[in-house]
């Protein structure tokens, strides 16, 4: 039996189409969150804090959860790219086990026992153990900022807060918002 090389050919295409196809479990094209098949979808304009760099990204975001995290478009440095490490932002934002409230150890060290507590308590709280630490060491410089030109969201977010809770050797009228209250 002789194979022609039309036939041949032909029997590639044919695996190759198979196998490309089997790539695909069935179904995994009928439900698409990133089309918006099942659900409003929005694009929200952030920067992406998985490094320094602080690139702009847009957020796919289908019925209030996050599904894809691409470049922005608006912005001509990066276009709709973004890297590997910015991309599993998602895997990070939809964790299960993500912590998105403050927590406090009720039980000892290790024994996995926690209540969740209102922001407010949470910073002072710290607050009051940062104040006792100054008061019995002095006030030498011991905390450091982030400088908030590179870090602007976790500078407004989490230490803006606590930092005015902490009277520090930093000048108050240096944060943003708080009036002068050195003479």
């Amino acid at each position: 039996m002789s194979i022609s090389r039309r036939s041949f050919l032909q029997g590639v295409g044919i695996g190759c189409s198979a196998c490309a196809l089997g790539a695909f479990p069935p179904g995994a094209l009928a439900r698409n969150p990133i089309a918006g098949i099942n659900g409003k979808t929005t694009l929200t304009p952030s920067l992406c804090e998985m490094c320094s760099f602080r690139c702009p990204i847009q957020a796919q975001v289908v019925n209030n959860k996050t599904v894809f995290i691409q470049g922005n478009p608006s912005a001509p440095q990066q276009g709709t790219r973004v890297c590997a490490r910015g991309g599993s932002g998602v895997s990070l934002v939809n964790d299960p086990q993500r912590i998105v409230k403050p927590m406090k150890r009720t039980g000892p060290r290790g024994g996995g026992e926690w209540q969740v507590i209102s922001w407010q308590q949470a910073y002072q709280e710290i607050a009051a153990k940062m104040n006792a630490i100054k008061a019995q060491h002095g006030p030498r410089p011991w905390f450091s900022l982030p400088n908030r030109a590179r870090s602007p969201v976790i500078f407004s977010i989490w230490l803006l807060p606590l930092v005015r809770l902490i009277p520090l050797l930093m000048p108050q009228h240096a944060l943003p918002g708080k009036p002068s209250q050195q003479k």
